[in-house]
């Protein structure tokens, strides 16, 4: 069932392929397919598919609210970034803060780590976790352009990310 689901999401990502450059031909299919076993490939032992197809579909409308709450953020901070250079005097406080996490997937991992460094100001600088799949529980170690209070940096990565992570991804 784990090899079936690889073969066909590589096959998935040709017709995306095919979508997004426009040509229709089985070439430009054949050149998605390729291009998706290369890229995909590396990254095998973290998409271990072994979520069943119910979870799978269960989890769409959780990743769907991800995407929403990970542009919104992106767009949260930039307008926060601009705000800030704008202003006649620089007025920020870099700070790192040691932010634990509680993942039990290496997926659900890197797309927090992703998500946090996606977000203008901030920086994952070093993951801390006790073994080397990256499964949680671990410390982030997080950069932030402005750090008034630690425990509000944490409390707004765990209320307007983490949680929205965990339920899309684990």
């Amino acid at each position: 069932m784990i090899r079936i689901m690889k073969y066909t999401t590589y096959l998935l990502m040709g017709f995306v392929w095919v979508f997004l450059s426009g040509n229709t031909s089985i070439g430009s299919y054949m050149l998605g397919v390729f291009f998706s076993i290369l890229i995909l490939y590396p990254f095998k032992d973290m998409f271990t598919f072994t979520d069943s197809t119910s979870d799978m579909l269960r989890k769409i409308p959780a990743k769907i609210k991800y995407t929403y709450v990970l542009f919104r953020e992106i767009v949260k901070a930039n307008f926060f970034m601009v705000y800030k250079i704008l202003q006649p005097k620089l007025d920020i406080r870099p700070g790192i803060i040691a932010y634990p996490f509680t993942t039990s997937r290496s997926i659900s991992t890197t797309m927090l780590a992703n998500t946090i460094s996606l977000t203008p100001g901030t920086l994952i600088m070093d993951v801390h976790v006790k073994n080397k799949t990256l499964k949680g529980p671990g410390i982030f170690y997080v950069h932030s352009i402005y750090v008034e209070s630690p425990k509000e940096v944490r409390d707004s990565i765990h209320e307007d990310l983490e949680e929205v992570v965990l339920e899309a991804f684990e």
